[in-house]
């Protein structure tokens, strides 16, 4: 027997978008529903560098993307502060790249209206030690960091904590039309098994890679390219603002600083299958080759990781772009009863993790009209709730790091991590100093126990080891606090530390080669879990 529900608006997809959208929908005091197959930010939205553009890479190739970035960069930086690192970036000319290229791109960025400041060579070398002395000119920008974890969940948050509903680890397995026209869902709970039946007269496909997917469903035809690109997180913070290459956006020409670490990528490969994000060693080796023009000593610096996302380009049929470079950047916002007589079908594609509040706004307000709505957007006054929180620093018996970490992550958790952490206060991570009471708070969210999930959430096994102690330390927690059973906590662990190797196993050299043996050997020899076998909690 189905459960069936009523809402204004149904959202596939659960990632910047998707939320961005959710949230904008409820400021606006639309019903709406989000439906997501997985967690909250699964696919690419927590798959990518980590870079708050300020339009300067899209500056001579896509204008109207640049001028998009830019203005998105200062509205953000003033409505989801918390998830942001004021840190400026840097553009950098070597001698390998055309000398004709410098003066049209500072002439266009100054054309759309993105500030551009000359920093001269030693300045620059004296800010960022590891970038090439070889370098010939550099540019300032206001690019910046942003954590694309917090910022999902904090803008998911403010959604739900304003009426909207929300259902993940459901997959949409059909939508129904009736006269050419969207009638309902159905959502089928991974995990229960149980069918949902939502019904809703406008149904909004913002599945990312899985677009063209979701669109099928609604038989409608949509081209969707998918473009995987790897990246890799480097054990420490070599830069302090984003680097940038001087040259048309290519492989393997972005540093971009998140925490205490540096992601570096990226490339640019179609692929077939929205769930690709394999990982491969020659892929990685030339993209550190690569990457020697910028940081010459690359190759001498640890990699903890690497990982990939699908990038999802719209391309309407008959155009044909093999390496999905030359593929706008731009959003695609399609009325499918204007193309195809699909009344109440939307999809919102394309654009950058920078755009996804504007992508937002377009789609409500093209709801809006189609409902008949006059109500316009908010999201670019109303700021998410803060995540900073002085009062774990006045905790006596807290370790330093742990404080610092809970002052700026925390948000609107801190009540009940503060009173969480009375009854226990032990640090679960070392390397990202992670505790239980964080943990807790989750587990009480979640019905059931992932711990990939707890890692989007609190950074849980994302420092230097990997999981490779923490992980075990919170499974066997949650057990022991009856958080979980010991048979989910058992798949949970072995799901966990196969991801976390697997990201590990493509740079395994030196450091992170040997972590990745110590690992093996925790979990094979102290633990007695032999490769491919099943953890016992």
């Amino acid at each position: 027997m189905r459960e069936k529900f009523e809402t204004e608006v149904v959202i596939i997809g659960g990632g910047m978008t998707g939320t961005g959208l959710l949230r904008d929908l409820a400021l606006r005091g639309i019903k709406t529903i989000l439906v997501e197959q997985f967690d909250l930010g699964h696919g690419t939205s927590t798959r990518n560098h980590g870079l708050l553009h300020s339009g300067g890479r899209y500056a001579v190739k896509d204008k109207e993307a640049a001028i998009e970035c830019y203005r998105e960069n200062i509205i953000l930086k003033k409505t989801v502060p918390g998830s942001i690192e004021h840190t400026g970036g840097l553009f950098v000319k070597i001698p390998e790249d055309p000398d004709d290229y410098v003066n049209k791109w500072v002439n266009l960025c100054k054309e759309t209206g993105i500030p551009v400041e000359e920093v001269s060579l030693e300045e620059a070398f004296r800010q960022e030690p590891y970038l090439n002395k070889r370098a010939e000119a550099v540019y300032r920008v206001p690019d910046a960091s942003v954590d694309p974890f917090t910022m999902l969940t904090d803008v998911a948050a403010d959604a739900l904590n304003r009426g909207a509903g929300l259902l993940t680890y459901h997959t949409v397995s059909r939508i129904e039309t009736k006269n050419a026209e969207v009638s309902y869902i159905v959502a089928r709970d991974r995990y229960t098994g149980v069918e949902k039946e939502i019904h809703a007269p406008i149904i909004v496909n913002a599945s990312g890679p899985w677009g063209a997917e979701i669109a099928k469903l609604a038989q409608i035809p949509l081209k969707v390219i998918n473009n995987k690109g790897m990246l890799t997180v480097l054990n420490h913070r070599i830069n302090k603002q984003v680097i940038n290459r001087l040259r048309m956006p290519g492989d393997a020409d972005i540093f971009v600083p998140a925490h205490d670490v540096t992601i570096f990528g990226t490339t640019g490969r179609n692929v077939e299958k929205p769930d690709d994000t394999s990982l491969e060693r020659e892929e990685f080796e030339q993209m550190v080759e690569e990457g020697k023009a910028l940081v010459p000593n690359l190759p001498d610096i640890r990699s903890i990781r690497a990982f990939s996302g699908s990038r999802p380009l719209f391309e309407e049929e008959g155009e044909k772009d093999l390496s999905g470079r030359n593929v706008t950047r731009g959003m695609a916002l399609l009325d499918h009863e204007k193309r195809e007589g699909l009344k109440g079908f939307i999809t919102i594609t394309g654009g950058k993790l920078t755009t996804f509040r504007y992508m937002a706004e377009k789609t409500a307000d093209l709801i809006c009209e189609k409902i008949g709505l006059h109500q316009g957007c908010l999201t670019h006054e109303i700021a998410v709730p803060p995540r900073q929180s002085k009062e774990f620093l006045k905790h006596p018996s807290l370790p330093a790091l742990a404080k610092q970490k809970l002052c700026s992550w925390a948000g609107i958790n801190s009540s009940q991590i503060h009173s969480n952490l009375e009854e226990d206060n032990r640090v679960v991570c070392e390397c990202e100093q992670v505790t239980w009471a964080e943990i807790q708070v989750y587990l009480n969210q979640s019905n059931h126990f992932n711990l990939e999930d707890l890692r989007r959430r609190t950074r849980l096994g994302m420092g230097p080891c990997q999981g490779s102690y923490c992980y075990h330390r919170t499974a066997a927690l949650a057990v022991e606090k009856e958080a979980t059973s010991r048979k989910e906590a058992a798949e949970a662990l072995t799901d966990g530390m196969d991801k976390r190797k697997k990201g590990m196993n493509v740079v395994a050299d030196g450091a992170t080669d040997r972590q990745l043996k110590m690992m093996e050997g925790v979990t094979a020899v102290s633990l007695g879990i032999k490769k491919g076998g099943k953890a016992h909690v």
